[in-house]
């Protein structure tokens, strides 16, 4: 299961849309993206300020957890334990930002990989 998003045109995009897929997270909120659309920069890193289509990855990322695909799930997100049911089947009622706490707080449970520092 392929996580491509459809990423808004912004200032970390040079001002176009792209496609591309993340395959890194980091400590300070940036993310590593990998361009799926054959355009240049290959890889660009949006910022926590940046528009991230935030409720699309959770989305998408949720269905290859239920699926257990994780091929394309970026390291940070790939459960190191399996989630619990209960969380998987509520997290998509929540607003964006209760499920980035959810997330945040699945990872200090160690359901998923310390994040590291860009560059590490």
């Amino acid at each position: 299961m392929q996580l491509i998003l459809d990423i808004p045109a912004q200032k970390a995009t040079d001002g176009i849309s792209r496609k591309a897929a993340v395959i890194a997270c980091y400590k300070d909120g940036s993310l590593l993206l990998d361009a799926r659309d054959n355009l240049k920069p290959a890889r660009f890193t949006m910022h926590p300020t940046d528009k991230f289509p935030w409720s699309t990855f959770i989305e998408k990322l949720l269905a290859a957890w239920q699926l257990c695909d994780y091929s394309d799930v970026p390291e940070a997100f790939k459960p190191i334990k399996q989630i619990p049911p209960f969380v998987v089947e509520g997290l998509p009622r929540e607003p964006v930002p209760q499920q980035l706490k959810v997330l945040a707080s699945l990872r200090s449970q160690g359901y998923f990989a310390p994040l590291t520092s860009p560059g590490k």
